[in-house]
């Protein structure tokens, strides 16, 4: 029996040191993928802040251009009906 009992505890040990080191494996594979994550998850942050303060500035820079355009829009009409006017009167 002590030579049975031998065999089973070589290949106990035997088995438990390949899922020790598969443990140790996978372990770092896991590390790996999850800096991977945190940088691209970094970069999407860095992207939104980015993208949020391009928006921001864009609608500071949009209002004051939409006004312009509505003042533009006044003035052409007047504009406009003035030099009909003028046409009309010289046609008079």
């Amino acid at each position: 029996m002590v030579m049975a009992e031998s065999i089973l505890v070589i290949v106990l040990c035997v088995v438990l040191l390949v899922f020790l080191v598969l443990a140790i494996v996978s372990a770092v594979i896991v590390i790996g993928i999850l800096r991977n994550l945190k940088r691209i998850s970094q970069r999407a942050e860095e992207t939104t802040e980015n993208l949020s303060g391009m928006l921001i500035s864009m609608g500071k820079g949009l209002g004051p251009m939409a006004v312009s355009a509505v003042v533009e829009a006044i003035f052409s009409r007047f504009k406009g009906k003035k030099a009909k006017s003028k046409v009309n009167k010289e046609e008079e």
